[in-house]
């Protein structure tokens, strides 16, 4: 059985020891997020099912297509989520003070 889990892990050096497969070369380190997404990823990263995301989402934010590949751009997606749920309307950074003194900062209460 653990001949078997390394056999899989370590190469076999009489058959390309220094080969590897093409999931392996395309695999990126641990905690890089690809720029480009294919559509499942795509509507699994927006948290939706793929038919979900081919009726509401892929006709309105365009792929790009490398060959006969569609893959969508992740800052792309951000950008429509952001104007979906209000936030690229931008949020007011203001302080809470200068807010709840509807924008004078100014402004106190006079003390009786």
């Amino acid at each position: 059985m653990i001949a078997d889990i390394l056999a899989d892990i370590v190469p076999d050096k009489g058959q390309g020891a220094n080969m590897t497969t093409r999931a392996e070369q395309r695999r990126l380190p641990v905690g890089l997020t690809p720029r480009l997404l294919s559509r499942s990823a795509a509507a699994a990263y927006l948290g939706m099912s793929e038919n979900h995301f081919d009726e509401h989402v892929a006709k309105v934010v365009p792929p790009l297509r490398f060959g006969r590949r569609n893959f969508w751009d992740i800052k792309r997606l951000d950008t429509w989520l952001d104007q979906q749920s209000g936030l690229a309307q931008g949020v007011d950074t203001r302080p809470i003070v200068e807010r709840l003194n509807g924008g004078n900062q100014g402004a106190r209460r006079k003390s009786l």
